[in-house]
């Protein structure tokens, strides 16, 4: 069966799109689009990382995003999620999945965002960050579903109304040729 994805994008100010799923074991699959790259990348965020994750939430205060690739790569980005994630897989494109995260879990309802676009931060709302992010991420494909459906549909009106029109200016069209074929003679 193929893999099915939600759509979604970022918080931050420069909103970006990608797409995301998750298996039934709880991991986390992110598809992003890089601007020189001609396939976009998809990464897999483990269960266990994110259970980790989860685990350093847990102390009930803000977090910071913390994801900006050049400090993280001299070690000077603050604590935060980005950094959390830097420490799991010292990998930068991999830190800066927390932007992601950020907004599933956001989305979710599994995190709380401080609504800034600068100096983000995330609260831990609740531990069952797999169910209520599996119940977000079926609900996303189910709406996607509908909306598709509905795109679709309307392309269809669209086009039969477009036939319909089409199929009255060539009436008239013939129409008048006779008529000027008549008047001619």
């Amino acid at each position: 069966m193929a893999a099915l994805w939600s759509q979604s994008h970022t918080l931050g100010i420069k909103q970006r799109a990608f797409s995301w799923r998750m298996d039934s074991r709880g991991n986390i699959f992110i598809k992003r689009k890089f601007r020189r790259c001609r396939f976009p990348r998809i990464d897999k965020i483990s269960y266990s990382h994110l259970e980790r994750l989860c685990a350093f939430m847990q102390d009930t205060e803000w977090k910071d995003l913390a994801n900006n690739a050049p400090k993280l790569c001299v070690g000077t980005e603050k604590e935060g999620i980005g950094k959390f994630l830097y420490r799991l897989r010292p990998d930068v494109p991999y830190a800066q999945l927390s932007s992601h995260l950020g907004a599933i879990f956001y989305f979710s309802e599994v995190w709380e965002w401080n609504e800034q676009k600068r100096g983000m931060k995330f609260l831990l709302l609740s531990e069952d960050w797999q169910e209520k992010t599996m119940l977000y991420y079926r609900n996303s494909l189910n709406s996607e579903s509908e909306s598709t459906f509905l795109d679709s549909f309307l392309k269809y009106v669209e086009k039969e109304e477009q036939n319909q029109e089409e199929k009255e200016e060539t009436a008239q069209k013939v129409g008048q040729t006779k008529l000027s074929a008549f008047f001619s003679y």
